[in-house]
């Protein structure tokens, strides 16, 4: 089994002082690439959360964030292009 790691990391580590969770780093661990399998692990302020995810998954997680991506304006607004295929 082959392990691949990405990884982001915010440089900003306080607790939110909002209701909300804040995202402090997000990891993704490749455990299989002939049947793509990997570990999301986004490190919270209020703890860790793991999720197992296949190609179908990570996709409907991609799909969702372009989509928020893409309802930003002004400076907020999309710097990227997507091409979707049905």
């Amino acid at each position: 089994m082959s392990l691949q790691s990405a990884r982001y990391t915010d440089v900003m580590r306080k607790p939110s002082k909002t209701p909300f969770t804040k995202l402090l780093a997000a990891e993704t661990t490749l455990l299989s690439a002939d049947r793509l399998l990997g570990l999301l692990k986004l490190q919270t302020d209020r703890g860790d959360i793991e999720l197992v995810m296949n190609r179908v998954v990570a996709e409907r997680l991609m799909s969702t964030v372009v989509d928020f991506l893409q309802a930003g304006q002004g400076d907020d607004g999309p710097t990227f292009a997507v091409e979707r295929s049905q």
